[in-house]
């Protein structure tokens, strides 16, 4: 394993750190701080941006040739991160601690250390990662508020009030849709200069804004999960799958959405997302689209694909396919005689 040891005394120091310890070279670009990885230890890329209300943005985009360990001592900086996996897994681990926490694809990790405490995170080789993390100095954070902090919301202030450093925090949780949109903006984001920099700098406090909401609906385990999470259409291409294997048996919704280990409403939700409709408008769909190949290209009868695709009425059936399609189902077939 390549282990480095990193002593991070300002957010701006972390991509410099990392290269004087790969032994490698940096840029920096309009306040954006980046490296490339050197071959003999992987490819991708690192880079960093910190901004004037405290908040940094963080890019992790590697491969590496072997186990890979960034230590990062206690410092002065009493940071909160938020951190985002999109590809790949990291692991993360307090000095306090015997244990890794792995963060995979789709989940984030919310952490902040004590004052005395070192941080690990480690990545497995031969495996490429994508990571996003928001790195808020707290003190600083709370100097650009226009107001005082006992006026937040009180789930909000463990993460902000500690400047000192006298708790550690570590909540693992499934990041939303809207946060993945914001990350993939930013990583996709090619244009350079001011504009580069504005953007980055509004996309943060953004994600910022969208984490809070999310911590808050995370933090009350009595209240419904509302907000559709990233690895709910994980969950929604498990659902789609299940239902064109099981064409002919589906059920209910309910029976669906256990089948596939997710809500009713949130695969509902998931379902609205990515295609525009509801569950059961999708099954409808699905059985019209393979009724029709049935029909031209497999030799199948009327009475043949309506108990192939699980319906009860040969009527409903002819119904909603010449509604579709704008003909009757029966006049496809030119290889058997059948008659509605």
């Amino acid at each position: 394993m390549k282990e480095y040891t990193l002593k991070v005394k300002n957010v701006d120091d972390l991509v410099p750190e990392i290269a004087d310890a790969f032994g490698t070279n940096y840029e920096n670009k309009f306040g954006e701080f980046s490296l490339e990885v050197p071959e003999h230890l992987g490819t991708g890329n690192i880079s960093g941006i910190n901004f004037p209300n405290g908040i940094g943005l963080h890019i992790i985009d590697c491969e590496f040739v072997e186990d890979t360990k960034f230590t990062f001592k206690n410092n002065e900086l009493n940071s909160l991160r938020f951190m985002y996996c999109m590809k790949g897994e990291m692991r993360h681990r307090f000095s306090s601690s015997d244990d890794d926490v792995i963060v995979r694809r789709a989940e984030h990790l919310i952490v902040a250390a004590k004052y005395n405490e070192d941080q690990a995170f480690t990545f497995k080789s031969k495996k490429p990662v994508v990571m996003c993390y928001l790195e808020i100095n707290k003190t600083k954070f709370q100097e650009q508020l226009s107001y005082d902090l006992s006026m937040i919301d009180e789930v909000y202030y463990p993460l902000f009030a500690d400047v000192n450093a006298l708790t550690q925090i570590q909540q693992k949780g499934y990041y939303s849709l809207q946060i993945s949109d914001i990350i993939d903006d930013i990583l996709t984001f090619d244009d350079v200069g001011l504009v580069r920099t504005n953007f980055l700098g509004a996309k943060a406090l953004e994600a910022v804004s969208l984490m809070l909401r999310l911590y808050k609906e995370d933090s009350n385990n009595d209240q419904k999960k509302l907000t559709l999470r990233l690895a709910d259409l994980d969950n929604v291409n498990a659902a789609v799958k299940y239902i064109e294997n099981n064409i002919d048996s589906l059920t209910t919704i309910p029976e669906i959405a256990k089948a596939v280990g997710i809500e009713p409403y949130r695969l509902q939700e998931g379902f609205k997302k990515n295609y525009q409709l509801t569950v059961n408008d999708y099954i409808k769909e699905y059985r019209l689209k393979r009724s029709l190949s049935m029909l031209t290209s497999e030799n199948m009868n009327v009475s043949e694909v309506v108990y192939a695709l699980g319906l009860s009425s040969r009527s409903y059936f002819s119904k909603i396919f010449k509604e579709k399609y704008g003909v009757a189902p029966s006049s496809l077939i030119s290889s058997k005689d059948e008659t509605l």
